[in-house]
């Protein structure tokens, strides 16, 4: 039953929900306030039969423009943007997540709303993304869509359903890891890629300083790029990152060449100056020339860092060194980075590399 009165010049209306209605709704009534007692009226009438047929929807559960609500009929672009903006700044590997959700903004589902997008669409990006890189790389991928759902539900109140949480509920669903990447430096490769630095390019200058950086300190190549030239004579036989992947500044051990070389890129800059000029991109892609004209074109980057610390555990160095040198906060992951070749292995356990019984020219 409907109630109108008359306040300050206007009429206000009431209308009460009867008991055989079953939608949703935010209260049993709901109110509006008119100018004259006609709108009023007509107002009450239209909302009371529609209550009766069970056809009314209460305009108090639809999102108001701007509130987090709206994100559910915005595109999904929408929420990668403002998750980029909002949350990843707080977290430790920030500038990498910042390109990955840069990436996403580019991708077909991004363009969907919220609320048309479903597993089908991730399903297709997963399978696509698989085809050019690894299962890790594309449940990294995964999982950091599965974070930006999270922060809309949970945290903006978004009614929507997590896509990926779904994608885990059946078989390969989400992409296992084969196990860590144990790639270290084969016979010749390290020697064939100096021959590529030997040239007077500006970007063979800088990987000529790069490349013994990475593989005499095992250092991360986002800590090498973030040097500044005043850090490399701050404390003699170390550089300080002030800012490494998990929020703590590191000191790392410095070979003399990786110094030597440092010194000479640095001379004559600004301390407030960057060492490496050259960007992500075409770093990148200087290294993938370096790699494929070395004959080595499956050897990464990152995989200077295994090499690295491999040949420092090879070289007698204990965990807690090697956890110093590599900023790793758990032995488990350090392990990741150990793998001796089998020449190493022998020697750590036998004190040499060749079996005796072929240096002895005897048969096994």
């Amino acid at each position: 039953m409907a109630s109108i009165t008359k306040r300050a010049g206007k009429w206000t209306v009431t209308a009460r929900l009867p008991d055989t209605f079953k939608g949703p709704c935010k209260s049993r009534s709901i109110s509006n306030t008119f100018k004259n007692k006609r709108d009023a009226q007509v107002w009450i009438d239209a909302t009371e039969s529609a209550m009766r047929l069970g056809t009314w929807k209460d305009p108090r559960l639809d999102p108001k423009p701007g509130t987090s609500k709206g994100y559910f009929d915005r595109p999904f672009r929408d929420a990668i943007m403002d998750y980029r903006d909002k949350v990843t700044p707080r977290k430790k590997g920030a500038a990498q997540e910042s390109d990955m959700l840069n990436m996403f903004a580019r991708e077909d589902f991004a363009a969907k709303t919220v609320r048309e997008l479903s597993s089908d669409d991730f399903v297709e990006y997963r399978d696509r993304r698989l085809e050019e890189f690894s299962e890790s790389t594309v449940r990294n991928n995964l999982n950091t869509l599965s974070s930006i759902y999270r922060w809309l539900i949970h945290e903006k109140k978004v009614p929507a359903e997590n896509p990926i949480a779904a994608m885990r509920n059946f078989q390969f669903g989400i992409p296992q890891p084969k196990g860590h990447r144990e790639r270290r430096l084969n016979p010749g490769e390290e020697e064939r890629i100096w021959e590529q630095l030997k040239g007077e390019t500006p970007q063979n200058r800088q990987w000529a300083c790069l490349f013994p950086l990475l593989l005499d300190t095992g250092m991360r190549v986002g800590e090498a790029d973030s040097i500044l030239a005043g850090w490399v004579n701050a404390s003699k036989g170390f550089i300080r990152i002030p800012k490494t992947k998990n929020g703590e500044a590191r000191n790392v051990a410095l070979s003399d060449r990786a110094y030597e070389a440092l010194a000479v890129l640095a001379e004559g800059e600004p301390n407030d100056a960057k060492v490496f000029k050259f960007s992500k991109d075409s770093r990148d892609h200087e290294w993938q020339k370096i790699r494929e004209a070395a004959g080595c074109p499956d050897l990464r980057i990152h995989d200077l860092r295994h090499e690295a610390l491999s040949r420092m555990s090879a070289r007698g160095a204990d965990l807690k060194t090697l956890m110093r040198q590599s900023g790793h906060k758990t032995v488990a992951v350090l392990m990741k980075y150990l793998n001796p070749t089998d020449e190493e292995h022998r020697e750590r356990l036998f004190g040499t590399a060749t079996p005796n019984h072929v240096k002895d020219g005897r048969a096994a």
